[in-house]
């Protein structure tokens, strides 16, 4: 069967972790799969059309109302899941509506969390990634509050000019 990429499809950290809008073809799903995809998380409120033509592909429901932001619990449930998918080698898709909104914030933590950068870098990053991420500002809090409950002691910032002093 011929795949086709899902719309709005990019990877964040080829092989890992990928955003993407709904999956609403069954090539779509094969895409997926021929390109290392073993788990697809739906963080819409519906099931995603035809998920079930590809038992090879294990689906993640985190239920969030669309324009809001995932509850801590919910964020951490997602990187669990990318972390114990990508110890054996499979790769993650994650989806919303547009892949947007919904999908960016998550995007967004998985930087905090991997790269160690602050939230609002991470917000900056994937918005320069995938146009039109992170749509609320509500979920902007969230990928800040993620960083915030998180990280004890924050970095550096980079806005910082050279022969600033940090006072503690």
């Amino acid at each position: 069967m011929a795949s086709f990429a899902p719309h709005n499809f990019s990877w964040v950290e080829p092989g890992k972790l990928a955003g993407l809008a709904l999956p609403r073809m069954t090539s779509e799903y094969q895409y997926l799969l021929d390109n290392g995809i073993k788990h697809l998380v739906c963080l819409c409120e519906r099931k995603p059309p035809y998920y079930d033509t590809c038992p090879e592909l294990q689906l993640h429901h985190i239920k969030i109302v669309d324009f809001t932001p995932p509850s801590p619990n919910q964020i951490d449930r997602f990187l669990s899941i990318v972390e114990e998918a990508n110890s054996k080698g499979e790769g993650v898709g994650v989806h919303c509506m547009h892949g947007h909104g919904r999908t960016g914030t998550m995007l967004a933590c998985y930087l905090v969390k991997t790269r160690k950068i602050t939230g609002i870098d991470a917000i900056n990053e994937i918005r320069k990634m995938r146009k039109g991420s992170i749509e609320t500002h509500e979920q902007e809090k969230a990928v800040v509050q993620y960083y915030q409950r998180t990280n004890t002691f924050p970095p550096l910032h980079s806005h910082c000019s050279s022969g600033s002093v940090v006072q503690l």
